[in-house]
């Protein structure tokens, strides 16, 4: 049975385009694929035809996705079906994930090639506003009284700048250029540029934009290039639609010279130009090659025939000039489309009588049974702000219909949100006549107010107690973080009880984060006489002032984005990909904008120039934005206005008939079931199952909660030998000669990067002692340095239902044999002791890896205690067999069997002096009965 067959078997359903996109491997191929036309289907199908055909093994497939959750859906899919088929390799080495974090795993491999130092901070999108912030007056210069003589407001002109900064670097835009362009503006803006820079790599801090430019940099050092091609032999690239210039150019490089590259999207789907995405790249990806080959897949699987023909006639309602691959897409001819009204729409009088209108739809679907469940309906808009999405929450709530809109910006609304906030405006005194001239005073207020009816008399003289401390403050410093008081805040109602409702500790996780940020950014590590003012200022007049006024988004489970029993209000940005039973369009008689200004001034500059007009831009935009909402419907799609829609949507909205005068009964005897939801399997690692079997609170509250802790000294000792460790490791496979003064530099060099990433400093004697624990090290195992096979190495198992990944420190190689070694830097444990025992599963679980990665044995594990002083005392030598191998595995399934159940309660009380002492939920656990855990410093919260 050749590969092909072996695939249909247990796919039988695949079209002939979709069978010609999955066995056309060889070459550039460009799949576009219409809306729920099976894109995933077959790009999973593809991947195992490369596989099983033998035109490679996983490790040199490459498969990039738009999001986390992309790559997660196509990793499980791929290994289902691996499994069905049989084949046996081993599919968890693919090289999948989004090209940023393809980027990054790169950069880590070969970062002595970069610029950034071990421990660089990746800057998402807030922690890049505050960055700019921060450094505010070295990158941002005034003239004419304004900011870039652009902006009069500090905040809006760092919002305006960081799409120029990005785009910049997205599109390798020279520099010069626009400081000789003559254009005042521009040169002003090179300059920012120019300090932005300095300033992000002195920090040791990467913005995505420059993620990408340092890998694309890597790949035109032909001797890096060299190692990353040699194992990649076919790359394939999801929604191509949305990718930047940068994105395209590494693309087009690791595909050279055999061109085995498959790009899949759809250029009436793309969306992210505001992101610095061009249709361009897939409009014009044909062009880079002599022979490509170009397949449509049109057949959709998804929609009723009705609501395709509506948003077909949408889509080519205007004339697209060449830019855009001429199409129709298609119902699927095998389908029974029953006969009722599957497009309509709801025109209200005002907002309020719109969204009475929709609620009474939702309800009369649902108690008709027409839906399952609430989370079968989604309405779509293209804001969730509260300015666009509050009518329907509000008549929502008033239905008692539950609904999920985590995007609406109103992450401080929630009440355990607005309680801390009044806790830490009354410790640090932001209140009273401070708030004056605040934009927050009403905010700051209300929380105060709301704090005063739900006080306990333990919170009130907790309050009290802090307040007085830093009154009395008038020279050196508290032994306290800002952070620190939030987890003293948690010891007491109504905190406490919060932590019992999921939602809401979610909330006071990101609470946690957000203080974090504020630490780090402003480089406060403990309260001061001298910096009290400023944190009092800075953290409320600027950093929570900005944040309230921009709004933040509440938690969103990245493995289970669609919970059930909810109606979904959701921005059309984020529906791409995902289909429901029954969609409601809203947001028609907005008025659709384009952001322009960025590339009106900087695409001149790229090295492709303009692209499309800018009434292009505007016509074609905004075509696509609401295609894609259109799209999302299987059953049922509704368009929602209070007024008269914007008269592009003439081709869908004309001769729809009204809700609720629509064909009522034919509707009533429809039964819509929802397709289940892919729901990716989860990963754990090796550490996090450590944390839980040391206490499975901690594991709920940093892991699962992903609370940020406030003091990690010890974890800098520990990152601080390890780091150095590995760059003597690394310096051996790179084949290059160096000294103990040069292993000094790299234990000052981590040390600075690790304090740069916010870890807390440690003593000089600590820093001394962690330098002579490597120096050791390196003296007394030159013979194993002469072994070395590979360092830091990345393994996973894939389970039935879950993956457990590790990293193995280090591999050394002898007579065809490995030997493992991972490094401990605590005091070393007694060899019977329950924590060894941990260590020896964990190290079974790799060698079981690495025979099967490699079909080698591995004959010897060790653990190397870097506190020892002499070589015979430091290794720990263990031996496993078969069996241990089996043992290891059954204790794994069943810690993740107890973490999946939810089972965080504490059978066996930890050792409160080595686990509770340095973990933040020491107040919680000794207020609230969990531990017996009292010192003065307890005692004085």
């Amino acid at each position: 049975m050749n590969a092909l067959e072996e695939i249909k078997g247990v796919i039988p359903s695949l079209n002939k385009d979709q069978i010609e996109a999955i066995t056309t491997t060889d070459g550039p191929v460009l799949i576009i694929a219409g809306p729920g036309t099976g894109k995933t289907l077959t790009l999973v199908a593809r991947t195992l035809y490369l596989l099983v055909s033998r035109k490679a093994q996983p490790e040199e497939i490459m498969l990039t996705t738009f999001t986390e959750k992309a790559a997660y859906e196509l990793r499980d899919r791929v290994s289902q079906l691996a499994r069905k088929i049989n084949y046996q390799g081993q599919v968890h080495l693919l090289k999948m994930g989004t090209i940023h974090s393809l980027c990054n795993e790169y950069i880590m491999k070969f970062l002595s090639y970069t610029i950034l130092q071990k421990g660089y901070t990746v800057l998402d999108e807030l922690t890049q506003v505050f960055f700019v912030y921060e450094n505010f007056d070295e990158i941002i210069t005034p003239r004419d009284g304004k900011f870039l003589g652009k902006w009069s407001n500090k905040w809006n002109a760092i919002k305006e700048i960081i799409p120029y900064l990005n785009k910049i670097t997205e599109e390798i835009i020279d520099i010069s250029q626009l400081e000789n362009s003559g254009d005042e503006f521009l040169g002003v803006l090179s300059a920012c540029y120019k300090a932005y820079c300095k300033k992000l790599f002195e920090s040791n801090r990467v913005d995505f934009s420059h993620l990408q430019k340092i890998f694309y940099e890597l790949l035109n050092n032909n001797e890096i290039y060299q190692k990353i091609k040699s194992k990649i032999r076919y790359i394939m690239v999801d929604e191509y639609q949305d990718t930047n210039y940068i994105q395209e150019q590494i693309i087009l490089k690791l595909a050279t010279p055999e061109n085995n590259v498959c790009v899949v999207g759809d250029e009436d789907q793309s969306l992210y130009r505001f992101r610095g995405a061009t249709v361009r790249n897939i409009l014009e990806f044909p062009k880079h090659f002599n022979n490509c080959k170009q397949i449509k897949l049109t057949v959709n699987y998804r929609s009723h025939k009705k609501i395709i023909e509506r948003y077909n006639k949408f889509i080519t309602s205007i004339n697209w000039d060449g830019f855009r691959y001429p199409k129709e897409i298609k119902p699927d001819s095998n389908a029974i489309f029953p006969e009722y009204p599957a497009v309509f729409c709801i025109w209200g009088k005002d907002e309020e009588d719109e969204a009475k209108r929709v609620v009474q739809l939702i309800k009369f679907l649902k108690s008709e049974k027409i839906i399952e469940d609430w989370s079968d309906v989604a309405i779509l808009l293209k804001s969730v702000k509260p300015e666009h999405s509050s009518h329907y929450i509000q008549t929502l709530k008033e239905n008692n219909i539950p609904y999920f809109s985590p995007r609406a910006k109103v992450y401080f609304e929630n009440i355990e949100v607005k309680l801390l906030l009044a806790c830490y405006s009354i410790i640090f005194g932001f209140y009273g006549d401070i708030l004056k001239n605040s934009s927050i005073r009403e905010y700051i207020e209300e929380a105060i107010k709301l704090l005063g009816e739900v006080i306990s008399s333990t919170l009130k003289d907790y309050i009290k107690r802090k307040v007085q401390q830093i009154e009395k403050l008038k020279e050196d410093s508290l032994d306290l973080t800002i952070l620190d008081y939030f987890y003293q805040l948690l010891a007491y109602q109504p905190f406490s009880s919060f932590l019992n409702d999921k939602n809401k500790a979610y909330n006071l996780s990101i609470f946690s984060k957000l203080i974090s940020v504020f630490q780090y950014y402003y480089n406060i590590s403990v309260v001061t006489s001298k910096n009290k003012e400023f944190i009092k200022y800075h953290l409320f007049g600027s950093f929570f002032n900005f944040l309230i006024q921009a709004g933040i988004d509440e938690y969103e489970d990245p493995y289970n984005p669609i919970p059930k029993g909810f109606v979904q209000i959701m921005t059309i940005h984020q529906a791409k990909g995902l289909e429901f039973p029954v969609v409601i369009v809203g947001s028609l008689h907005k008025r659709f904008a384009v952001q322009k200004q960025v590339d009106r001034d900087l695409l001149p500059f790229s090295k492709r120039g303009t692209f499309e007009t800018e009434r292009q831009m505007t016509e074609f935009d905004r075509l696509r934005h609401y295609y894609v909402a259109f799209s999302r419907a299987q059953k049922l799609l509704v368009l929602t206005t209070p007024e008269k829609p914007q008269d592009w949507f003439s081709p869908i909205w004309e001769e729809l008939g009204q809700y609720p005068y629509v064909e009522k009964e034919t509707l009533k005897a429809q039964k819509f079931n929802s397709k289940p939801q892919f729901i990716p399997k989860k990963s754990y690692s090796l550490s996090q199952i450590n944390v839980y079997q040391t206490c499975p609170q901690q594991y709920l509250f940093y892991k699962e909660y992903d609370f940020q802790p406030s003091r990690s000294a010890q974890v800098l000792f520990g990152s601080l030998v390890h780091h150095t460790i590995e760059d003597i490791h690394r310096a051996v496979l790179d084949k290059k000669d160096f000294t103990t003064s040069d292993i000094e530099n790299w234990l000052e060099q981590n040390y600075k990067a690790l304090l740069l990433s916010g870890l807390r400093p440690i003593s000089q004697t600590q820093k001394e002692v962690a330098l002579k624990q490597v120096i050791n090290y390196f003296k007394q195992n030159q013979d194993i340095l002469e072994r070395i096979s590979e360092t830091e190495v990345d393994v996973s198992v894939e389970k039935e239902d879950y993956i457990i990944t590790g990293k193995i420190d280090l591999l050394t190689s002898k007579d065809g044999k490995f030997e493992i070694l991972d490094f401990k830097t605590p005091p070393k444990q007694e060899n019977n002791s329950e924590l060894i025992d941990r260590y020896f599963k964990q190290l079974c679980l790799y060698g079981y890896i690495l025979k099967e990665r490699y079909g080698k044995p591995v004959e010897k594990m060790y653990i190397y205690w870097t506190s020892e002083e002499r070589r015979k005392d430091a290794l720990m030598e263990m031996r496993y067999s078969e069996k241990d191998v089996e043992e290891a595995g059954r204790y794994f399934d069943e810690v993740v069997r107890k973490i999946k159940e939810e089972n965080f309660k504490i059978s066996q009380l930890p050792d409160t002096e080595k686990v509770c002492r340095e973990c933040d939920f020491r107040f919680y656990c000794s207020q609230n009965g969990i531990i017996k855990f009292k010192t003065k410093e307890l005692e004085e919260v």
